[in-house]
């Protein structure tokens, strides 16, 4: 509902804040150019993941006739993406770079670099900006085939390991009949947290 959209673009302003905050402190600095890039590739992934992990809730919640709620998997999804789902997307985006670069020659997959490789004299030739979205749109595309390897990895888990809906459903009834607390807690402070420190992790490798 409007709430939790609410609560969602208040995290997204803060997660960027924090991402500022992250480029401020790096030496050297990325040209605002390339961090927007950068930042970019993260705000669509994680557009997508926000669309997979409500569609995932909410078919997870119709297939078990009601027993899951769908903050419950919405909750366990964040907490999944945000751990192992990082350290998942750590190595698939290092075997896919490997793969599409070294393995078959293709030019703009490494994540960060938007220009042409170095010249013999060892300068960067100066890339167009239709080259530059080119390449920005194929470390784009390797991004979210990463990320939805990771979702298909996470509903994996849910498969081997069903104890993890009883913890999801164990936090949330914490707040007892408390739904706007609950929504609060699920979509805006667990987020907001996990996300943050996913952000800042992914950012590392995206850069």
């Amino acid at each position: 509902g409007p709430f939790a959209i609410f609560v969602q673009l208040i995290m997204g302003v803060l997660v960027v804040g924090t991402l500022v905050l992250k480029r401020q402190r790096e030496k050297p600095k990325r040209p605002w150019k390339i961090w927007m890039l950068d930042i970019s590739k993260q705000m669509l992934g994680q557009l997508f993941v926000h669309i997979l992990n409500v569609l995932l809730s909410s078919l997870g919640s119709r297939a078990s006739e009601g027993e899951n709620n769908p903050c419950s998997l919405y909750f366990l999804n964040i907490a999944i993406d945000t751990t192992i789902g990082v350290l998942f997307i750590y190595y698939c985006m290092k075997f896919l770079t490997h793969y599409f670069t070294d393995v078959l020659g293709w030019p703009g997959f490494v994540s960060g670099q938007y220009s042409s490789t170095p010249s013999v004299i060892g300068r960067r030739r100066r890339a167009g900006p239709r080259r530059i979205m080119t390449f920005f749109f194929r470390q784009l595309a390797m991004y979210l085939l990463s990320l939805l390897l990771m979702k298909i990895m996470v509903l994996i888990l849910f498969g081997i390991f069903p104890f993890l809906f009883d913890i999801g459903r164990w936090v949330l009834n914490l707040f007892g009949d408390h739904k706007k607390a609950q929504v609060f807690f699920v979509m805006a402070l667990f987020p907001l947290a996990m996300n943050t420190l996913q952000f800042w992790l992914i950012d590392s490798v995206l850069r």
